[in-house]
């Protein structure tokens, strides 16, 4: 394999997969593991998804959840659980800014 740092970033694929682990590598590094005494809450995705479309204070970003929830859910399995639930409680917060899509495309 070829060490040279631009031939792998050439590839959009791997460039990615460096990205996330390097993201995960940060997180880890700066939040360790809890030991789990409590018993884990379990909620589908789908369920996620439903209630942030009806949370959502305008259609636009309610129309925007179903593509942040699936983005969010394909990287899901590589990553810690906790660095998980910090990338929901982000797109919630997102969802939920009532100012975060006023100004559209070529508005300022």
């Amino acid at each position: 394999m070829n060490d040279d740092r631009s031939a792998q970033v050439s590839d959009p694929l791997l460039a990615r997969a460096l990205e996330l682990r390097a993201e995960v590598e940060r997180f880890t590094s700066r939040w360790s593991p809890l030991a789990e005494t409590e018993p884990c809450l379990t909620i589908g995705w789908a369920a996620l998804e439903r209630q942030l479309v009806e949370l959502a204070p305008t259609d636009l970003q309610a129309e925007l959840v179903h593509r942040l929830v699936e983005r969010t859910k394909v990287y899901a399995g590589l990553k810690p659980a906790e660095m998980v639930l910090r990338e929901v409680l982000c797109l919630t917060a997102l969802v939920l800014d009532e100012c975060s899509l006023e100004a559209g495309p070529g508005q300022s």
